[in-house]
């Protein structure tokens, strides 16, 4: 068999192909296995700013000064290496909030969230306008409760009102009391193993 120019050619493309798209398989998994390292965390509010503080206590910012946007997204790697994505949606019972919101919060952090974090203060528990359940299925889907956790900003847990209470019976007993200052590197790693067990 007579090697012409043409056939050379050919096979000269198809290796340049096939290598081509080796390294971009090998890329493709690098990239997914460095992603599937990083936990993806929405942070929800029920209304106010305490998705912003949850945010800022969980980066170790002083103040993040994101509060003039909906949605923020930060890269952060904990002490202790673990590397997470914190996406801060918009608050579940705001008159103004849209499902369009939620949908680009979620797309934010695609592939989407391995957990979401519920944010009450104490004027969150105090106020009864809201049925904060039913508003968070509504909005992030029926299974949202499976993945979440109550992040109660407070320092007493005798604060706990019947709001509270049940939001967090809907999500399995998942909750978590971070003071409304400076957390500890203990309160954050433990909040951290709480979303890992998920």
């Amino acid at each position: 068999m007579k090697l012409t120019k043409t056939k050379a050619n050919f096979l000269f493309t198809l290796i340049l192909v096939f290598l081509t798209m080796s390294v971009q398989a090998e890329v493709s998994q690098a990239l997914s296995a460095s992603r599937d390292d990083e936990v993806r965390i929405l942070i929800v509010g029920i209304r106010g700013q305490s998705k912003f503080s949850a945010a800022d206590l969980l980066s170790g910012r002083e103040d993040g000064g994101q509060e003039d946007r909906d949605i923020v997204k930060t890269t952060v790697i904990t002490d202790e290496g673990h590397r997470m994505m914190l996406v801060t949606g918009p608050n579940l019972c705001e008159e103004d909030t849209a499902r369009q919101t939620f949908t680009k919060a979620l797309l934010v952090s695609s592939p989407g969230p391995h957990v979401v974090l519920m944010v009450l203060n104490l004027e969150d528990q105090q106020s009864q306008q809201c049925d904060i359940v039913k508003r968070a299925q509504e909005l992030l889907g029926e299974e949202v409760l499976k993945y979440c956790i109550v992040l109660l900003l407070q320092n007493h847990q005798e604060h706990f009102t019947g709001a509270s209470r049940e939001m967090i019976n809907a999500c399995g007993g998942r909750f978590h009391v971070m003071g409304d200052s400076k957390p500890k590197p203990a309160q954050t790693a433990a909040l951290v193993a709480e979303i890992d067990k998920l």
